[in-house]
């Protein structure tokens, strides 16, 4: 092949530029750059470039040459332009290729196309020993490759351990500029409310399966704020199991344990855990056929001849310009089997009217509630104690399946004890993070989330009649312990008030009452 090389003329070129790294395009041997040079030296040679024969390439990896796309241009305008014998050149035999197997595939397919390389920083020999010089550099170049991978891993397990990430930032996260920490992961307004908002309706839920959060992300448009864009359960099953939403890291194909990081978190390792949880207890995603946005009653109303829930949509055959929504059970038949959404909603909106609280019950309640609290408080010393001889006792578990790695020799006991560790020092950190939590409410007091309480069961028909849809059906759970019963003809039965309604709705002048549910005197529990 190198004796036919020789024979022919060269007078056209080819060119072929790499990258690896967006870092390399900015500096001095960046495409422009290299691309620079090799015309430089095609006219210093007296070779022909036209400009639809350069070829450049953004490309990380030393693998197959044929993955990038520049490259297997290059092969294809040889082969269209056969019958012209052209040169290719290279600014470094690094952008030829860096593994020794690829390198020598590429010069046999250019060898094949009767194309002659040229680099800047490299002699080509046919001889034995150029051969053999050039198989050594290649060799070097992929050793040199596989080194520099090894110390970007090592760099990045190193800043993992010290608690920062060093991957693409999870939806509802960014990078920011921090003048302590450099490179630090911060929240991403306004996603990060609605990844917040979707991780709690989770985990309490408010969406109780995985496609009730991938349509709440829809309805939000989490991906594209601009047109809809299809979230997939795979990218909702991503953000549920994301362990930097807390403010803790780990990576296990690393072998990084959970450690706290430096960011700040969108939700409690308690609530981390609890999404975890549920997710496990799920064998499989399904959708919910008791939830629509139209209907806020769906899922509390019942059919008393079936006992069975009631359904509810909008008519399938609304007639020009009209459209009227139903609730229905499905095992009823006949006619007047459907309620009018109007009806049956405005009379549960009398209901409500009833159950709206007496003020001065109110005030009574959260001053008992208020001395409760703080009673229990000024025990919290105690269990303050407690919680932290539960964790020196998890660390000395650690401390003592650490040293038992060290002595192990089977490969499965070993496995087992890491096993061991990583669960030891998941439950550590959660003790931890409840112990260091200031109150049961993350930042929130007592007092604060008590009124929050009292403003829904102050006045229910208000939020019933304006508020919003998860309002309507948080109300609709604090008012009722069971679930109503709707007579076709009649109307709602007697309804069942939860507790707090009850005791709520009775007057301060009946005393004999508020008595007997609270089971002492009010003058006494002032």
């Amino acid at each position: 092949m190198e004796s036919f090389l020789q024979e022919q003329e060269y007078k056209k070129a080819v060119i072929y530029c790499r990258v690896s790294s967006a870092r390399q395009k900015k500096e001095g041997h960046g495409l422009e750059a290299q691309e620079h040079r090799c015309k430089e030296y095609a006219k210093n040679n007296g070779y022909i470039v036209n400009e639809d024969a350069i070829f450049t390439d953004d490309y990380t990896g030393g693998g197959d040459f044929m993955k990038r796309p520049a490259m297997a241009a290059l092969l294809e305008y040889l082969d269209k332009n056969h019958k012209t014998h052209y040169v290719v050149i290279f600014d470094d035999l690094k952008r030829f290729a860096r593994d020794t197997i690829f390198h020598l595939k590429l010069k046999e397919s250019l060898d094949r196309r009767k194309a002659k390389r040229e680099c800047l920083n490299f002699n080509f020999d046919d001889s034995p020993v150029g051969r053999f010089a050039e198989t050594i550099s290649a060799a070097h170049n992929q050793l040199e490759r596989e080194e520099n991978r090894i110390q970007v891993i090592n760099k990045m397990k190193a800043r993992l351990e010290r608690g920062y990430w060093s991957f693409d930032a999870p939806p509802g996260l960014k990078y920011i500029k921090d003048p302590i920490h450099g490179k630090l992961l911060a929240l991403d307004e306004p996603k990060a409310s609605i990844v917040k908002e979707a991780l709690n309706g989770f985990a309490y839920d408010r969406f109780p399966d995985q496609v009730d959060v991938q349509a709440f992300l829809q309805s939000k448009r989490f991906f594209h704020r601009k047109k809809p864009k299809k979230v997939h359960l795979e990218q909702v099953r991503r953000i549920l199991t994301q362990i930097l939403y807390t403010e803790y890291i780990e990576y296990k194909p690393w072998k990084v344990v959970r450690r706290k990081g430096h960011h700040q978190g969108l939700i409690s390792l308690d609530l981390y855990e609890r999404i975890q949880d549920k997710l496990n207890g799920t064998a499989k995603a399904k959708a919910r056929k008791d939830l629509h946005l139209d209907f806020p009653a769906r899922g509390f109303v019942i059919c008393p001849e079936h006992n069975k829930l009631f359904t509810a949509s909008w008519s399938t055959k609304p007639r020009k310009g009209y459209k009227k929504a139903f609730y229905r059970c499905n095992l009823c038949r006949g006619k007047g089997t459907n309620i009018p959404k109007e009806i049956l909603e405005g009379q549960l909106g009398k209901i409500l009217k009833k159950a709206r609280a007496h003020k001065e019950v109110l005030t009574l309640t959260q001053e008992v509630a208020l001395d409760i609290w703080n009673e229990r408080t000024s025990d919290s010393r105690q269990s303050e104690i407690e919680a932290r001889k539960e964790i020196d006792g998890t660390e000395k578990e650690v401390n003592l399946y650490v040293e038992r790695i060290g002595k192990a020799t089977n490969e499965a006991v070993l496995s087992a004890y890491e096993k061991k560790v990583e669960e030891l020092t998941n439950k550590k950190l959660l003790l931890e993070e409840n112990l260091g939590k200031s109150n049961l409410y993350g930042g929130v007091s007592f007092e604060t989330a008590l009124n929050e309480v009292f403003g829904y069961i102050k006045n229910p028909y208000e939020i019933w009649t304006n508020g919003i849809f998860e309002d309507k059906r948080l109300v609709l759970r604090m008012v009722f312990s069971q679930h109503l019963v709707y007579n076709r003809k009649s109307g709602f039965e007697t309804a069942a008030f939860s507790l707090p309604i009850t005791l709520f709705g009775t007057s301060l002048d009946d005393k004999s009452r508020l008595v007997e549910m609270v089971g002492v005197e009010p003058t006494s529990i002032f």
